[in-house]
């Protein structure tokens, strides 16, 4: 028994590298870090969500219900949000991170 799950712990330490460069691989290698996204915003390279989430809450109403920054290219990054609207609708908003301004909006 002992035998087994020693072999069963060494495969999974053995295939976990190949999962996270996987996961690399389809674009979840490029989201900021919460310290990341602090100093990006202290450096005047992104714009504050606070200022983003007043412009959206003027236009839907409603409250956030989660935000992620990315990085899109070398110079460029992005705010995906996902806000809940006043009428209940889910949106999903892309918002350009250094000027503020939305690129797409998705959903309800």
């Amino acid at each position: 028994m002992k035998r087994t799950l020693a072999l069963a712990a060494m495969l999974g330490l053995m295939f976990a590298p190949g999962a996270a460069a996987q996961g690399q691989d389809q674009g979840w290698g490029n989201q900021f870090s919460p310290g990341q996204a602090r100093e990006a915003v202290k450096e005047g390279r992104t714009v504050p969500l606070s200022k983003i989430f007043q412009s959206l809450k003027r236009e839907y109403g409603g409250y956030q219900l989660g935000a992620e920054l990315y990085a899109q290219g070398s110079a460029s990054a992005v705010y995906e949000i996902d806000w809940l609207t006043d009428d209940g609708r889910k949106v999903r908003v892309t918002v350009d991170a250094q000027t503020g301004a939305i690129i797409n909006r998705s959903g309800g």
